[in-house]
């Protein structure tokens, strides 16, 4: 069964984003993964032509399901870590009812705070 490529938008410029997707890419590096990375910070015209601002990719990571959806924050970790050996799990447990609430929460929370210490430390 062939899966669809997964377009993981990210910003190098957050160093813990870049090391987190660094690890990341290395383990999704098999072609039986299909996940492609676009650096936003280095690749701007990966962004625009998707139709997503850069504050945003800023603010939190975006994926790119084969059908075209955009999933944002938390989802698209998820969507991420499933196609992730030795992840996948994780996603399925944060994907259950009741528990994904946290998942957004923690997500959403952390995002947030990268941002603004990227932004107080002048990386944008």
């Amino acid at each position: 069964m062939s899966v669809g490529l997964l377009h993981i938008l990210y910003n190098s410029e957050c160093p813990v984003c870049e090391a987190g997707i660094t690890r990341t890419e290395r383990r999704t590096s098999s072609a039986a993964s299909n996940v492609v990375y676009f650096d936003v910070a280095k690749s701007p015209e990966q962004y625009v032509r998707r139709g997503v601002e850069l504050d945003h990719v800023r603010r939190k990571i975006h994926a790119i399901r084969p059908d075209g959806e955009l999933l944002i924050g938390w989802p698209a970790i998820s969507a991420l870590w499933r196609r992730t050996p030795g992840f996948g799990w994780l996603a399925v447990l944060g994907d259950l009812p009741g528990l994904n609430y946290g998942a957004k929460a923690a997500y959403h929370l952390t995002s947030l705070a990268l941002y603004q210490w990227n932004r107080l430390s002048g990386r944008w």
